[in-house]
């Protein structure tokens, strides 16, 4: 029975984010690494987040992100070292996730994070112990959780070549559980502004999210916009700059841009912070393929743009916000739903943070949609 995803566990330092990637570069999947995903979230690395709030707090927005992840990705998965010390998170990944304990070397893991933490790239779990005491203890205490949640127990060499590695791993899977990897897209990206969820979609494709993706082509009306030098910069080929002309109808405008996605035909339009409402001529011709992201939980605040959405969640005090990825329709903000992602709105939150906040969301659900079949 195939499974939804490929869940890696292991010690700290095992290697489940390098070999992770390398499989899911064997296999064509989607590769998520969840202490990255959660680093994304935060906005900043785990070992500052702990350092001012505490692992209780690191804790809870991890389960979040786990939550998210295996319900809603599909691939090869590299859990934190101590993920599934947390039985929510061991019961959510379980539901649809073939385990795989990722099990080289101990001595060689452990001189690596010795090597680690003298760089000062390693978190301290209990302080009260010396390094090696503590790195030993946790291995005493996790070495048995991940025997006993393990579908397979695969021992890699330490030292290898990822790629060997790997083919060796996926001999060891059963063909029968490996998820389907996702047909290509050809991706056609339309912005207007700084480019801050096309960077973040091209830094998740380099981190192993949508490998399944080509971004043929980049359409911007504003020559001088953030996102141009962001998708030359990506070697994105076909980069256009069509401005807006003297007295021109957005109809006519539109007939431009038609002609030039039926010269590329591409799989999907993404508008990423594209600021022009589009003609019914363009809705009826590629609306069906063309999704435009609002950073509201749709219908709520429909018709707004940018920071007045989030200044009216504020004043409407509304305890959810997110993004809402629709195909776009002659009626603004209210074509078909392809998804929507939420999150809460706490108490400290500024137009600014919550603009943040969304636009990470912005990017995960994009990541979302073009991974799925």
């Amino acid at each position: 029975m195939k499974k939804q995803n490929i869940v890696l566990v292991g010690f700290r330092g095992a290697g489940k984010a390098r070999f992770g990637q390398a499989i899911a570069k064997v296999l064509g999947l989607p590769f998520a690494d969840l202490d990255a995903e959660v680093e994304f979230v935060l906005g900043e690395s785990i070992e500052h987040f702990v350092e001012k709030f505490g692992w209780q707090e690191f804790r809870a927005v991890e389960q979040r992100v786990v939550h998210d992840f295996s319900r809603n990705f599909s691939g090869v998965i590299a859990t934190g070292g101590g993920t599934i010390e947390n039985s929510k998170n061991l019961q959510n990944l379980k539901k649809n996730g073939f385990f795989v304990f990722l099990n080289p070397s101990f001595m060689k893991i452990r001189k690596f994070l010795l090597r680690e933490a003298e760089k000062g790239n390693y978190q301290r779990v209990n302080p009260e112990l010396t390094l090696i005491q503590e790195i030993d203890q946790l291995w005493r205490q996790r070495k048995d959780i991940y025997s006993a949640t393990a579908d397979v127990e695969v021992m890699p060499e330490f030292d290898g070549k990822e790629l060997e590695e790997a083919k060796k791993i996926v001999e060891q899977l059963p063909a029968n559980i490996l998820p389907i990897a996702p047909p290509v897209k050809k991706v056609a990206l339309f912005s207007s502004s700084n480019g801050s969820t096309i960077q973040g979609l091209f830094d998740a494709q380099a981190k192993g999210r949508i490998p399944n993706v080509e971004f043929s082509l980049f359409v911007t009306d504003k020559p001088d916009s953030g996102a141009l030098k962001k998708a030359k910069k990506q070697g994105i080929k076909l980069c256009e700059i069509l401005e807006t002309q003297t007295e021109e109808t957005r109809e006519e405008y539109d007939r431009a841009l038609i002609n030039i996605l039926r010269n590329q035909q591409p799989d999907v339009v993404l508008l990423a912070g594209w600021m022009r409402i589009l003609s019914p001529l363009f809705c009826e011709q590629f609306g069906p393929i063309t999704w435009n992201v609002h950073p509201s939980l749709l219908p709520d605040h429909a018709g707004l743009m940018g920071d007045a959405v989030h200044k009216e969640v504020l004043n409407d005090g509304d305890r959810y916000t997110g993004c809402s990825i629709h195909r776009v329709s002659s009626e603004v903000d209210a074509g078909e739903m392809v998804l929507q992602r939420k999150i809460p709105v706490e108490e400290n939150d500024t137009v600014d943070s919550l603009r943040v906040k969304v636009q990470r969301q912005e990017v995960l659900g994009f990541c979302e949609g073009l991974e799925r079949r």
